[in-house]
């Protein structure tokens, strides 16, 4: 990460690195436990000593490890504001800010938009020929995820979207995509996060290299990608637009290059080198298919309803100038809103938790505005 951050200085900064590279007797190559790796880090005395020459801001950590501080911590990676639907039951879902802005930080242009959700539920009326996206914290942008197949789950007809060459591009099979590169061009198949990462050579990837260029595969010995192990998807039921079966599925790999004025790295080949798979799976549960189902019956009527209320809003709204929230359209967007609050909501009543001892959700208290502070 030093020599990586330290290749757009001078000769004479450079050679700082080196000489602090081999003052601390550091090596290309490490060996720690899967603890040390993930949450409990480890001490790096160049870590240390850059936050000493920079400022605190930039090394926020005094450790390395991928996942340190995020233990029994209050957030994932930032404040989510996301759109709760009761403006738009359309909107339900979709992120508004991260961080309390409507874009990222990290990439340019389209690139840096917050599109689609954060993966726990999306606007109803999913289609085929239209993607979704999945916003992910770790890499600070969001992922189009394409129709795949029709898939059922537990008697639940879904649609299941998953990560293909467009996921993974970095503007060499598709040029939309070049902003993601963050000036890094390398074959298709890995992203460049390292922007998102405070510049450590930080590149995502499926695991195994899974639908990479072959130029990946011929870098590491052991790799034997599998699209039934390695492929990132999301079955959806599309009328409600809830995820039934998830596979999250992601590899960590560190970029190793050359440094001419970098002793330590002088003769390194560029490498990516797999550090971790992070290989997340999540099913619907048999309750909340009841639940699931129980709306899915329900839904059409209540459809019906709700565009008749709409109507009558709209013409209500020509003569006064005011369009009122229904109590239908509140009680709707409450049923399809699901989380893990224990609180009462002092307009439903008892929660689902209260009313089923078995099911560990609420129903979500509505806000008043069309977004709600998570």
């Amino acid at each position: 990460s030093a020599a990586n951050r330290a290749r757009s200085w001078n000769y004479v900064k450079q050679k700082g690195v080196s000489m602090g590279l081999g003052l601390y007797d550091q090596d290309v190559y490490v060996v720690k436990t899967a603890g040390e790796l993930l949450f409990d880090g480890y001490e790096d005395n160049m870590v240390l000593m850059g936050k000493q020459l920079f400022d605190a801001s930039e090394v926020p950590f005094d450790r390395v490890g991928w996942f340190y501080t995020r233990n029994n911590s209050a957030d994932l990676i930032g404040h989510y504001n996301v759109h709760t639907g009761v403006d738009d039951i359309f909107k339900i879902g979709s992120m508004a800010e991260w961080n309390y802005k409507p874009r990222t930080d990290f990439f340019a242009g389209h690139c840096g938009m917050l599109n689609g959700s954060a993966g726990e539920f999306y606007p109803p009326g999913l289609t085929k020929d239209v993607p979704i996206q999945l916003f992910t914290p770790d890499m600070c942008r969001s992922l189009p995820l394409d129709f795949e197949q029709e898939e059922e789950v537990a008697g639940i007809r879904g649609y299941k979207y998953a990560g293909g060459p467009r996921t993974v591009d970095n503007g060499t099979q598709f040029p939309e995509t070049a902003c993601f590169s963050a000036g890094e061009i390398v074959p298709s198949g890995v992203l460049n996060i390292s922007s998102c990462r405070f510049g450590t050579p930080v590149f995502m990837s499926f695991p195994h290299f899974y639908g990479a260029d072959e130029y990946y595969l011929n870098q590491v010995e052991g790799l034997n990608p599998d699209k039934s192990k390695h492929q990132l998807y999301m079955t959806m039921e599309p009328t409600m637009g809830i995820p039934l079966d998830v596979a999250a599925r992601f590899q960590l790999n560190i970029m190793l290059e050359s440094h001419p004025n970098i002793a330590l790295y002088e003769d390194v080949p560029r490498t990516f080198l797999p550090v971790l798979c992070i290989p997340t799976t999540a099913r619907i549960c048999g309750i909340a298919m009841l639940i699931v189902g129980a709306i899915l019956i329900a839904w059409t009527p209540i459809s019906r309803l709700l565009a008749q209320k709409r109507r009558d809003a709209v013409n209500d709204n020509a003569g006064t100038g005011h369009q009122e929230k229904t109590l239908l359209q509140q009680n709707l967007t409450a049923a399809i809103l699901v989380a893990s609050a224990p609180e009462k909501d002092p307009k439903l009543g008892k929660t689902i938790a209260e009313a089923h001892p078995l099911i560990e959700c609420k129903m979500v208290r509505l806000a008043d505005s069309d977004n709600t502070k998570s």
